[in-house]
């Protein structure tokens, strides 16, 4: 609840400084003009303009390449991973693998104008392929590497490792705009637009054992954008968004009893900042080009993920199994799977630190007939290092002498989603950078 609570008063600041930007906008002079592509609005019964419709067809490819470690008890003269100990014992990330995904997807987004600066919004999403690959990081092999050694009864997961070519319908998305004051109606006031965007979990749920590419979650997003001509060529704008994030259908991210802490993914919170140049707009005939950039910034809360080694560490042809003695793909010294009675083995999503992530994009948008627009965006965004893997023991329900295997009450007090292998300090995953880079193409058709 204390948790919530802090989401919602900064989610309140964030209001407040959207709202004083709203009011300095306000004073700012300007022309006649359109609003540009980050805060335009379908709308419908004008007279001049009774109805909007827009169909967009969208290609987006991902590129993701990420830097993994792993803690170690660091002892003089050891050499572990690509790292050498300098003296003395302390708990280091040795560096162990790079990563290396590419995600191509197809997206049809439908617009309709339901009222003046009122709209709906569905996105359709087609994953054409999505596949990743891990490899021992340079300096890194069997001969020295904690993740995949030569022996197998010590392995966590296989390296090199290719996953699955994934690819089908995804998580399509509902939405919601709208724009309760516009500066293309009142040229006094900026144009200020409230939504919120659903998604919904449409796709095959991925599992180590199938090709899906759905996420298993209902996710609710926020946003509100303030955009204002300050010049006939110059509209900055601002954003400021909230992520809230849950379980649906045949998701991972299932409770396994009251033990476990987190169960889906941190809710997010963020701001981005940027402006549109419009350095030809023939305002009659509904054509100009724009050109925009930005900057973005958000927060991930603590929660349970798809990291860049879900698949990996729950795969089908991990070599470390019970057949070689191995247990360190197995909840083994937490309660039963209350679903199975049994030990489980893990699915792969884990728990995951909060971290950050800044992004940039730079876009060009060409409408040379009002009813045609091409559009061509790029985009990078880095997270800040964190780790992959960061389960709690368990709670303390007798409040006696923290966390046991049976407390005075005979319950077990350790969560069923803690994986000691790679959950207890001293042995974690550690993301230690990634960078994503975004190419995206459109064709969009209006009425």
């Amino acid at each position: 609840m204390m948790a919530r609570a802090y989401r919602l008063q900064s989610s309140v600041a964030f209001c407040c400084a959207v709202t004083t930007l709203g009011v300095v906008l306000t004073l700012l002079p300007v022309g006649r003009a359109h609003a540009s592509e980050v805060t335009d609005v379908l709308d419908a019964f004008d007279v001049e303009n009774p109805y909007d419709l827009s169909l967009r067809l969208r290609f987006v490819s991902d590129t993701r390449n990420a830097s993994i470690g792993r803690e170690y008890k660091c002892i003089k003269s050891d050499q572990i991973g690509a790292t050498a100990c300098k003296g003395g014992s302390a708990i280091q990330i040795a560096r162990e693998l790079e990563y290396h995904q590419v995600r191509n997807q197809l997206a049809i987004d439908a617009r309709i104008g339901l009222y003046k600066d009122v709209e709906i919004y569905a996105t359709f999403p087609i994953v054409l392929s999505d596949q990743w690959q891990h490899k021992f990081a340079a300096g890194v092999s069997s001969s020295n590497s904690t993740i995949a050694p030569s022996a197998k009864s010590e392995s966590l997961f296989a390296v090199p490792y290719d996953s699955t070519t994934r690819s089908g319908f995804g998580d399509m998305h509902l939405g919601l705009k709208w724009a309760p004051f516009n500066y293309q109606r009142d040229h006094l006031s900026p144009t200020w637009v409230m939504g919120v965007d659903w998604m919904l979990p449409t796709g095959t749920v991925m599992q180590a054992s199938n090709s899906g590419v759905g996420l298993g979650l209902h996710e609710l997003i926020f946003f509100t954008t303030i955009s204002r001509r300050v010049a006939q060529i110059v509209e900055p704008f601002i954003n400021m968004h909230g992520n809230l994030r849950f379980a649906g259908g045949d998701s991972l991210f299932v409770s396994k009893g009251e033990t476990q802490k987190y169960t889906t993914p941190g809710d997010v919170i963020g701001t981005k900042f940027g402006v549109t140049l419009l350095p030809w707009e023939n305002l009659k005939r509904d054509e100009r080009f724009e050109i925009e950039g930005g900057f973005g910034m958000d927060y991930v809360f603590r929660g349970r993920e798809y990291t860049d080694i879900w698949e990996a560490l729950a795969s089908p042809k991990n070599p470390c199994n019970t057949k070689n003695g191995c247990t360190n793909t197995l909840h083994w010294n937490s309660a039963p799977d209350p679903l199975t009675g049994k030990i489980s083995n893990t699915d792969g999503i884990t728990d995951v630190e909060a971290y950050g992530r800044f992004s940039g994009w730079a876009a060009l948008h060409y409408q040379p007939i009002k009813y045609f627009q091409l559009s061509a965006k790029m985009g990078w965004m880095s997270e800040t290092p964190h780790y992959l893997t960061f389960g709690d023991y368990g709670r303390d329900l007798d409040g006696k002498d923290g966390v046991q295997k049976s407390n005075s009450r005979g319950e077990n007090e350790f969560s069923p989603s803690f994986l000691p292998a790679v959950d207890t300090p001293g042995q974690r995953l550690r993301m230690t950078a990634a960078d994503n880079f975004a190419l995206m193409f459109s064709i969009s058709g209006k009425l």
